[in-house]
């Protein structure tokens, strides 16, 4: 008598009474709510928009990719994730084909959340959704490919810290409201990868002077300094950008 056999990893790996907690979340799609058991997720750095010049004679090249402000410039970041759904049922798998297509091609720019960082997101649009049905195994193999902003984004404003929601090994805690009656100069610091743009919110009567533009201050990174003139307090608003 002959017996057919099949690899079962999959059903000894993958436990399906078991909770799934590593995932992403897009619009209203969220694949651990709808039993993606996430297997790899890759988000590789940005490619830069270079600006090279050479000369003749001249070893290498000129790179003025920075534009004289010390930064660099990146193209959007593809973040993709790889995902199981396991069902002998083939309309199950289809159905979750179907419902990843649905909700998230047709999205237009949204906030990406990954488990993975629990107080920073992602910025983009679902570039594609690719599947591979595997009958024999009753398992659904799922690619999802983002094009997203090249940077992490905070999900609190600076000094807007939860206890619980801060990532130690990168994270400063620092005051972003300052009272001034007469004359003071203050240090605001940017942690973060890249220059932000903070909102002033002010009350009483205080001006600013330095790199303050429509009610709106840059801040490069590091320390950035300010002069503030008056009676009352200025509050800095902005979200810290991480190369993640």
């Amino acid at each position: 008598m002959e017996y057919g056999f099949h690899d079962l990893c999959i059903s000894k790996i993958l436990d399906q009474n078991e909770n799934i907690t590593e995932g992403f979340e897009f619009g209203s799609f969220n694949s651990t709510e709808n039993s993606l058991w996430l297997v790899t997720r890759d988000a590789p750095t940005p490619d830069e928009f270079e600006v090279l010049e050479t000369v003749p004679g001249m070893q290498g090249s000129y790179d003025f990719s920075d534009l004289g402000t010390g930064e660099r410039f990146f193209q959007n970041r593809e973040v993709s994730y790889q995902c199981l759904f396991i069902s002998q049922e083939y309309i199950d798998r289809k159905t979750i084909e179907h419902e990843l297509k649905r909700k998230l091609m047709p999205l237009g720019i949204q906030n990406l959340y990954d488990s993975h960082m629990p107080v920073h997101h992602w910025q983009g649009k679902c570039k594609s959704v690719s599947v591979d049905d595997d009958a024999k195994y009753g398992k659904l193999t799922v690619t999802v490919t983002f094009s997203c902003y090249p940077f992490a984004i905070s999900n609190y404003a600076e000094g807007d810290d939860l206890w619980d929601d801060v990532y130690f090994p990168d994270w400063t805690f620092s005051e972003q409201k300052y009272s001034v009656n007469g004359f003071k100069i203050i240090n605001v610091l940017n942690s973060g990868s890249k220059s932000v743009q903070a909102d002033l919110k002010i009350s009483g009567t205080v001006r600013i002077e330095g790199d303050v533009v429509a009610g709106k201050a840059t801040l490069k990174r590091g320390l950035n300094s300010f002069q503030i003139i008056g009676n009352g307090t200025i509050e800095f608003i902005f979200y810290r950008e991480e190369m993640f």
